[in-house]
């Protein structure tokens, strides 16, 4: 069973704005510096004809993990994250996909960046899955706190930066 994830942010500016800051190099390299984890990097961003995908990766220090789940991962673990971004009527759409390396955990879902107002909303919805007999809810859950406050702290650097 998956547990579930679900993040809204407000921001002041509209989709096409906030998007473009999305998939902008320069502002998710000072994100990444700002916002966490251990050698982060953007590990590319491609634009196609259909869409813009972002990979970005960090590690976290197995010292700020639940020692049950330090316990099971060899090692920091490292999350590289997928973005597959699309025009989505006013808005935006993107499919999410997050996988923890050296662990058998992912998260996958979508992310809506829809008008709102005189700005948008950011809404990501997912499932973290962690496959292992008696402990998997439980590291699901350290996945999904975890996540949720990366992505907290990530929607208040986009925010902060909009209204500079």
């Amino acid at each position: 069973m998956a547990t579930t994830l679900s993040v809204t942010h407000q921001f002041s500016a509209p989709p096409s704005t906030v998007f473009a800051l999305l998939t902008d190099r320069d502002f998710l390299d000072r994100r990444l510096a700002e916002t966490g984890g251990d050698d982060p990097s953007v590990v590319s961003l491609e634009r196609t004809v259909d869409g813009t995908v972002v990979v970005t990766r960090q590690s976290i220090p197995a010292s700020a993990l639940p020692s049950m789940v330090a316990s099971l991962i060899q090692g920091d673990p490292v999350t590289e994250r997928t973005e597959n971004w699309r025009p989505n009527g006013d808005g935006y759409a993107a499919d999410l996909n997050v996988v923890i390396k050296g662990a058998p955990a992912s998260l996958k879902g979508t992310i809506a960046l829809d008008p709102a107002g005189a700005g948008c909303s950011l809404t990501i919805d997912g499932q973290a899955s962690v496959p292992i007999p008696l402990f998997g809810a439980k590291i699901e859950a350290v996945v999904v706190e975890q996540v949720t406050g990366l992505i907290t702290k990530e929607n208040e650097y986009t925010a902060a930066t909009l209204t500079s």
